[in-house]
Parts: structure tokens; sequence; C-alpha cells
């Protein structure tokens, strides 16, 4: 073998070398590329109001809806229930929630949802009962797959969770309901099982919480993450 051979064969060498360790690392690199992207999940929006307020909060008019995201892609949750219509809000009608933003395109808009706010808020905070139900995940919704049984507006994370919700809603329906509606805080401080009650409803992290009375709830709401379920 001459020289010149020599020299061929090993840089031959050297470039199948490189091509099986390309080739050995590429499958790791799509299969984490993918597992990030059909994870789904998400961390809970954290809560930005102070200890012992209100869970919702007005912003007022002029003010830039900011810091939280915006819900439902910014349209409007009482023109949804109230008209079945899809209508964007302004950020000059902005309300706080739970953590995120909702916006309205009227200050008569706004000032409904105040006065009601669990009336217009989109189950489990937008996320995907059918997701949570089947793999105790957070899975955001899509405007393109919702429903509305009983003007409850219900968002899924595709044509199928929302074929599995109409085939068998009774599972799916209270997802959002900690602990079957039995009270967190006598659960927490007393160490029994208490019924609550709807007019007793607090909202954390998408989650209703409920109380069988006042005194019950404020605690709630002073220390949520005190009493939130998966703690």
């Amino acid at each position: 073998m001459n020289a010149v051979e020599s020299l061929l064969r090993s840089h031959s060498h050297k470039i199948r070398v490189g091509m099986i360790a390309a080739l050995a690392v590429a499958p790791m690199t799509l299969l984490a590329k993918t597992s990030s992207a059909q994870s789904g999940t998400r961390n809970p929006p954290q809560r930005t109001t102070p200890a012992g307020g209100s869970a919702t909060r007005s912003m007022g008019s002029g003010t830039k809806a900011t810091g939280n995201a915006v819900a439902i892609q910014g349209y409007c949750p009482v023109c949804v229930i109230e008209m079945k219509k899809w209508v964007k809000g302004d950020s000059q009608f902005a309300v706080q929630q739970d953590g995120k933003t909702y916006l309205f395109p009227s200050e008569e808009r706004k000032q409904m949802f105040l006065k009601n706010p669990m009336k217009y808020t989109p189950a489990l905070g937008g996320d995907c009962v059918v997701a949570l139900v089947e793999m105790n995940k957070r899975v955001p919704g899509a405007l393109q797959h919702v429903a509305m049984p009983n003007d409850r507006l219900y968002l899924f994370a595709n044509a199928k969770a929302k074929e599995m919700f109409n085939g068998n809603s009774d599972k799916y329906v209270n997802a959002d309901l900690a602990l079957g509606g039995k009270c967190s805080v006598c659960r927490v401080e007393m160490k029994q099982d208490v019924n609550g009650a709807p007019q007793f409803t607090s909202v954390y992290q998408g989650m209703r919480y409920q109380f069988p009375g006042l005194e019950q709830q404020q605690m709630f709401n002073r220390n949520p993450a005190k009493y939130a379920v998966g703690k």
C-alpha cells in the first residue's frame, strides 16, 4: 500500500466513526424533543393576589393587562356564556382572577363577570378536565374544542377528549371540584370530612374548593397553599 492509499483509508475510517457517533446521538435528541412536545403539561398558575384578598380583582379603566396570562386568548367569557358568541375583549376592561387576566369588550360585561366570576370562569381554569381525570395531568384546553353543558365553559385538549366528555359527562363535569366538595380546611384543622356548600366556593389554581361556612372560606383565602389538595 502506498502513502496515498494509506492516507485515504485513514480519512475514510474517521468519517465512518463520525457518522456512527452522530447516528447514536440523533435518536436521543429526537426523543427528547418529541417528549417535550407531547407532554402537554404545565405548571399550575401562581397566586398573585395578596393573602386574605379577593381572588378576583378589577384592574381599572385604562390599565394594561400585564403579569398574568391572558385567559381564553382574550375572548370575553361573559359573551360566550350569555350570547354564545366569541367576542374579543379589550385590555382596558380587564379583571384578574386566579392568576389569569380576563378581558371584556365593555364595562358592562366586566361588571357582570365581577358579580359572579364562578359562573363565567372556565372549568379547571381552561385546562382539559378529561386529561386530569384520565392522566392526572394539567393539559391546556383549546378554543377549537369546547362544550358548555349547563352554561359552563369547558375546554378540551383535542377532539378525542371532547368526544369522551360528551359520551360520559358525569365522569368529568366535576373534575375541578376539590375533595369531591369536602371542606379542605376542616380536613386539615379538625381531621374531619365535612361537606362544603356551593355558596361558599373559592377557586385556587383552577380547582373549586367548597366550605360549610364563611369562616372556613376566609381561612382558606388567607392561606390557600396550606389547604390546597396535592400540596
